[in-house]
């Protein structure tokens, strides 16, 4: 079972396609059907990898760059960019957002769908399975800024 830490062998993703859609064809392309284990484990694996290389692309992954934390902020819409990481992070603090469609967002120079709380944002993530693995998140500290717990506890 590949572990997704490149772009899965043979298969080219298409930049301006939506991470759901280029899952699907991936899917598809391998015989995954959608309802089999292997379909919903290879589809976390997926989002984990793309969403870590998308991201390090938009933003980089170094978190002590105030560079990519502003330019995070300016993405979400948070207003009057702040001047140090520390003013970032609480202004970001209360930006819930689904790392799936911040990538797709950025992918298509649109605004993402922002949530009112972090519950409101769990049961979406639930309801549309656009799970990211939070284990991913240490691939990229800038990413655990928006990690909530889906499934139980943290």
């Amino acid at each position: 079972m590949p572990s997704y830490q490149t772009t899965p062998a043979g298969f080219q993703r298409d930049p301006t396609a939506l991470l759901a859609d280029e899952f699907r064809r991936l899917a598809l392309a391998r015989g995954w059907g959608k309802k089999s284990a292997q379909y919903k484990t290879e589809r976390v694996k997926f989002y984990g990898t793309a969403v870590v290389q998308d991201f390090a692309r938009f933003w980089g992954d170094n978190d002590s760059r105030l560079q990519a934390w502003q330019e995070l902020c300016h993405f979400l819409g948070v207003p009057d960019c702040p001047s140090s990481i520390t003013q970032c992070k609480k202004a970001l603090k209360h930006t819930h957002v689904n790392l799936i469609d911040l990538v797709d967002a950025r992918r298509r120079n649109v605004k993402p769908r922002i949530f009112s709380s972090r519950t409101a944002l769990a049961i979406y993530i639930r309801e549309t399975k656009k799970i990211f693995p939070k284990g991913r998140a240490k691939a990229n500290p800038l990413l655990k800024q928006f990690l909530v717990v889906v499934f139980g506890e943290d």
